[in-house]
C-alpha cells in the first residue's frame, strides 16, 4: 500500500468524493490511558476515526445485526489502515494498556460500522431500493433490503427511537471527542488535565448559552455536589473524586462515563475503581509522609531543647555569673 492514504470527510458517503483528503503514514498519535478510554488523543486524533469508517464502508457488508457477526477477514480488512497509517507501537504502552487499545480501535470500527448501516437504511427509507446504494454490489444491495425489511430491524429501530427520545440534551462538541476535548485543555505549565464537571460545561454551552435549561441544572447541582463533598472531605484523608460527584447526579450510562467519554467493555466499574483507589493510595501515601516528616522535626526540637539545657547548665558550672552578664 502507499505511504498517503486518500479518504472522503469523516468516512460518509456525502459528496464531492474528488476532494479528498492526504494523509501521510506512520501519524504520531497518542492514546488516553489516564482517563481508560483509550481513545486517541493530539493533533492528529480526528484522523483515525475517519479513516476507520472509509476503510469499513469499502471493506465491510453494512447488512449484518452487530459487529461481532461480521466476519474476521472483513474487521481485519477495516481496522487494518490504523496499523498502516498511524504510530501504534506496543512498545509505548504497557501489555495490558496495548490490549485495551486495540479493543478501542474495533470498538471504533464497531461505531463507524453502526453509522454505515444507519446511513444505508436512510437511504432505503427515503431513496427507495431501485438504485443500489454507492459502491454496493447486487447481491449486498438485496441482503440490505431484505434486512431493512424485516421484523427484527423494524423492532431494533423503534426501540433505537424510543432510547434516542430519552435524551435530555446533546452535547456540542461534534465530532471531536470528550477525551480529545479534555486532553487539548490541559495546563500547558503541570500538564494537569481539567475538571470533568467544567468540561461538562464547555461541552454543553456554546457562546456562553446553555443548549437547554436541563443542562444548566445539571450543572449547577454537580456544582453544588462538589462543594458539599469537599466540605465534608476537609476532615478526612479521602480527596474528592469529581467521576464519583458526575455520576451521583447523572447517573450511569451503559458504555459510557459522563463528562469523560467512552469505556470498553468489561472496564467501566474497574478502572473507576483502580483510579478511586490509586487516588487513595496517594493521598494515604502522602498523609503518612507528613506525619513522619512532623514526628522527626518534633524529635529534633526535643533533641535541640535538651542540648541547650545541658549547654547552659554547663556553663553556669564552669562561668558562674556569665549567663546574667549577657
Amino acid at each position: 500500500m502507499a505511504d498517503v492514504l486518500n479518504y472522503g470527510g469523516d468516512g460518509g458517503d456525502e459528496p464531492p468524493h474528488q476532494h479528498a483528503n492526504r494523509l501521510q503514514a506512520d501519524c504520531q498519535t497518542d492514546f488516553d490511558t489516564k482517563e481508560g478510554t483509550y481513545l486517541p488523543t493530539g493533533e492528529n486524533q480526528k484522523y483515525l476515526s475517519r479513516v476507520v469508517g472509509t476503510y469499513v464502508r469499502q471493506f465491510v457488508h453494512p447488512y449484518f445485526d452487530r459487529w461481532a457477526n461480521v466476519p474476521e477477514e472483513q474487521k481485519a480488512s477495516a481496522t487494518s489502515c490504523v496499523y498502516e497509517f498511524f504510530d501504534v507501537n506496543p512498545i509505548r504502552y504497557s501489555k495490558a494498556d496495548y490490549k485495551l487499545i486495540v479493543d478501542g480501535i474495533e470498538d471504533t470500527a464497531a461505531r463507524r460500522y453502526r453509522q454505515y448501516k444507519a446511513d444505508v437504511n436512510a437511504y432505503i427509507r427515503d431513496k427507495g431500493t431501485a438504485v443500489p446504494y454507492r459502491g454496493l454490489t447486487t447481491d449486498v444491495w438485496e441482503k440490505c433490503i431484505e434486512r431493512s425489511s424485516s421484523q427484527k430491524f423494524k423492532d431494533i429501530s423503534m426501540t433505537n427511537k424510543v432510547n434516542r427520545e430519552k435524551i435530555n440534551y446533546t452535547s456540542l462538541q461534534g465530532s471531536k471527542t470528550i477525551v480529545a476535548t479534555r486532553f487539548d485543555m490541559r495546563d500547558p505549565q503541570t500538564q494537569e488535565w481539567p475538571s470533568v464537571i467544567e468540561t461538562f460545561k464547555v461541552n454543553h454551552q456554546r457562546n456562553g448559552e446553555w443548549v437547554n435549561e436541563r443542562a444548566a441544572s445539571d450543572y449547577e447541582k454537580m456544582v453544588e455536589e462538589r462543594e458539599e463533598q469537599t466540605q465534608q472531605a476537609s476532615s478526612s484523608s479521602v480527596a474528592v473524586n469529581e467521576n464519583d460527584v458526575v455520576l451521583k447526579v447523572l447517573g450511569e450510562r451503559r458504555g459510557h462515563r459522563r463528562a469523560v467519554g467512552r469505556v470498553l467493555r468489561g472496564t467501566s466499574r474497574s478502572h473507576s475503581s483502580t483510579t478511586r483507589l490509586r487516588d487513595q493510595q496517594s493521598t494515604s501515601e502522602s498523609i503518612q509522609a507528613t506525619n513522619a516528616l512532623k514526628s522527626k522535626m518534633e524529635t529534633y526540637m526535643q533533641q535541640m531543647n535538651e542540648f541547650i539545657t545541658l549547654l547552659t547548665s554547663n556553663l553556669q558550672s564552669v562561668m558562674p555569673g556569665y549567663l546574667s552578664d549577657l
